[in-house]
């Protein structure tokens, strides 16, 4: 029987990608660099660095996170054969962070899940960020109300996909995984690491691709549905 669901929490519960989005537009109409490549390039492009900066010096501490910021446009620029100094690329990065906190979201469907679920069920939220920075976008959305435990990977010192994130936030809920469903929109980092770690789990497969494995999670393309992903939850095989 299910009693505990947890969530990842950017472009999950948050629409971390249309804040991002509208973060780069701002950036992409400012320098006139960028207007060689469409929006969609320079987001796939800030995307990736972002990602290597995060995972590789931002979540150990080697960074601060309004470094890493500056850091990426640093090498978005560099990519255009451009090379700035740090002020330059701090100027872009606070023109990217107006634009992303002003455009700051739920995800669709986000409140309503919670509010159905926390009838029923405990509820966390693991996520690969710094504490401070998701403590300050959970209140600014409105979702703390909802949320029984956070666990950052700050906090837990490791980052998803490693199990000992998991296995933190289970032992904090004192869930037993086996009674927990992980909902997330990252295979790799949501999805296989709640698996490994014993949970069940349902995929949020955004962007319709194809399911790498139909033995390990559920799938659904969004939360506007919450009565049907509640229901999951009793799929016969998904409740050993």
């Amino acid at each position: 029987m299910i009693k505990n669901v947890i969530f990842d929490f950017d472009d999950t519960l948050f629409d971390h990608r249309h804040s991002s989005r509208e973060g780069l537009r701002a950036v992409w109409k400012r320098y006139t660099c960028f207007h060689e490549m469409t929006l969609e390039q320079l987001e796939q492009e800030h995307s990736e660095i972002l990602e290597q900066i995060h995972f590789s010096h931002v979540l150990f501490g080697k960074m601060t996170i309004d470094e890493a910021r500056a850091e990426r446009f640093k090498f978005l620029f560099l990519n255009r054969g451009i090379e700035i100094d740090f002020n330059t690329a701090e100027n872009a990065a606070e023109i990217y962070r107006n634009a992303y906190l002003k455009n700051r979201r739920r995800s669709e469907g986000a409140e309503e899940i919670l509010k159905l679920l926390k009838k029923n069920f405990k509820i966390g939220i693991i996520t690969n960020n710094l504490i401070s920075e998701q403590e300050e976008k959970l209140d600014h959305l409105g979702l703390r109300k909802y949320i029984d435990l956070m666990i950052t990977s700050e906090e837990a010192r490791v980052p998803k996909p490693d199990v000992q994130i998991f296995n933190l936030t289970l032992t904090k809920l004192a869930a037993r995984p086996e009674e927990t469903v992980m909902i997330g929109d990252s295979w790799e980092h949501d999805i296989m690491g709640a698996y490994n770690a014993g949970m069940k789990c349902i995929w949020l497969n955004h962007f319709k691709a194809e399911c790498p494995n139909t033995n390990i999670a559920l799938e659904v393309r969004t939360l506007k549905n919450p009565e049907y992903i509640q229901s999951l939850f009793s799929t016969p095989g998904f409740i050993k």
